[in-house]
């Protein structure tokens, strides 16, 4: 993916630089806490599950909020926040700092080499590469799991599209389009030749995206949380930027899709809040690797 001009996500804008971005979301922004009080309870059953201790790595912590929670109420497994940040390095270390079973791992996820029980992907899947999905494989142990929750775009894919994703041969964002099959990649590789179909999904999921950031600019607006209104102003603009890759939010189904081409299974799905399909942001997903031929 190509992104545009001006490649600084919000997180890096020096108008946020005093300020820690990961609480400030979870008092301005709808569906987060309950996201995290989620991931805990899944750690929690899978420690409970294979009857030991776990290491779990959390991928894009931000300012460590997860990591700080499952190092209190986990304290017999060992706890790494993954964040390359500085900014926000600084803040998980100072988070963590009281936990014995807490660290930092302030270098780029694909340097980590040790085996992993779990790994967390929390509001981090749409802004990593894709290929970051290969190295979760190669680090998981045998029954270890990738629990994926993040803010997606709401379904936008109608019946049309579902039958078109769920039989893709690949999901290949080019310059933010979806591409469905091996030979549309290879004309778009060869000619920059696009289907309309993915200009059309493209249309639609920059429509849902509106919608949803009206939303939870108005959620934070009603919680008198400028500082979210501001972030989140930000990040729509980015969002509905198809090329830029640093933001770009995807329908479920089209992760899932991704996710089973990458070679995961799905052991459970977990809707977080109680509205319409329209305004329905954020799941979280438990993934196993499928054993490799």
């Amino acid at each position: 993916m190509t992104t545009t001009d001006d490649a600084t996500t919000v997180y890096g804008r020096p108008e946020f630089a005093d300020i820690d971005i990961g609480d400030t979301m979870r008092h301005g922004h709808p569906d987060i806490t309950d996201g995290d009080r989620l991931i805990v309870d899944l750690v929690r059953r899978r420690a409970a599950t294979l009857g030991r201790p776990l290491t779990v790595m959390d991928v894009g912590s931000g300012s460590g909020v997860v990591s700080a929670m499952l190092a209190h109420r986990l304290p017999e497994h060992r706890v790494i926040a993954n964040e390359i940040e500085p900014k926000l390095i600084a803040q998980a270390r100072s988070r963590l700092g009281d936990f014995r079973n807490g660290e930092v791992f302030d270098r780029p996820f694909q340097e980590w080499k040790e085996p992993l029980d779990v790994i967390i992907s929390w509001g981090s899947h749409h802004h990593l590469p894709n290929t970051y999905l290969d190295h979760v494989r190669t680090l998981l142990a045998d029954d270890g799991v990738l629990i994926i929750g993040d803010e997606f775009c709401p379904e936008y894919c109608d019946d049309n599209d579902a039958a078109r994703v769920t039989t893709a041969e690949v999901i290949h964002l080019a310059d933010g389009l979806v591409l469905t099959s091996h030979r549309d990649v290879a004309a778009y590789r060869a000619e920059g030749v696009v289907p309309q179909w993915s200009r059309d999904l493209e249309a639609k999921r920059r429509r849902a995206l509106w919608h949803w950031y009206k939303f939870v600019i108005d959620y934070a607006m009603a919680k008198d949380n400028w500082t979210v209104v501001l972030a989140e102003l930000q990040i729509t603009r980015d969002d509905l930027t198809t090329t830029f890759d640093e933001e770009h939010k995807l329908s479920p189904l089209i992760v899932r899709r991704d996710l089973e081409l990458n070679g995961f299974r799905p052991l459970s799905t977990n809707v977080i809040g109680n509205r319409s399909v329209d305004l329905q942001s954020f799941y979280l997903y438990e993934f196993a690797p499928r054993a490799r031929a």
